[in-house]
């Protein structure tokens, strides 16, 4: 066998190695965190962000990232319990639940997709600083052992940052009377 067969044989040997190798030395923890500060009360914006079905429509991005995008939803409209799914070709199929929330301080969540082992724990929380409320929306995870999530991890805030970013804006702009596109 000639020297350049063998480093055509063996070099996405040794690439699929390196690959693996690199990924169990990866983090499998995460986390995307953004804020914005809002010219209003929690109370104000703690119904924007503890309804899925009439909150979350108004200002959240990722709620437009599938215009064919079925959800449905159960338990109350607002707040712990509140809960939605959706069937998304383009997103995935998945369920969100709202898991505490408290008009002062915010809004806890967990987020599963379906058919993988994807999920995701979020918090919306409220600061009061001066005359308004420091909204800080953080997602976070595990992805465990999976090499290919450990990869994906690495990539979430370029993910998911600009889409928080733009959603905060959306909310702030429809709360400070600002108007939205």
């Amino acid at each position: 066998m000639n020297k350049f067969l063998k480093i055509v044989l063996i070099t996405p040997v040794v690439l699929a190695f390196l690959i693996i190798l690199i990924g169990f030395f990866l983090p499998s923890q995460w986390q995307v965190s953004r804020s914005i500060v809002i010219n209003k009360p929690p109370q104000a914006i703690y119904g924007y962000v503890a309804s899925f079905k009439m909150g979350w429509p108004q200002w959240s991005d990722f709620d437009y990232e599938d215009p064919n995008i079925k959800y449905s939803y159960s338990g109350p409209n607002m707040g712990a319990g509140a809960s939605r799914s959706w069937i998304s070709d383009k997103m995935g199929n998945g369920s969100q639940t709202i898991t505490s929330a408290d008009p002062a301080k915010g809004i806890a969540f967990e987020l599963k997709m379906e058919n993988t082992k994807f999920g995701l724990m979020g918090n919306i929380s409220f600061e009061p600083v001066g005359n308004g409320t420091k909204v800080t929306w953080t997602d976070s995870g595990n992805t465990g052992n999976n090499i290919f999530f450990k990869y994906m991890a690495t990539m979430m805030d370029r993910m998911m940052g600009a889409t928080f970013d733009r959603s905060l804006a959306k909310l702030k702009a429809r709360l400070d009377g600002a108007v939205s596109k």
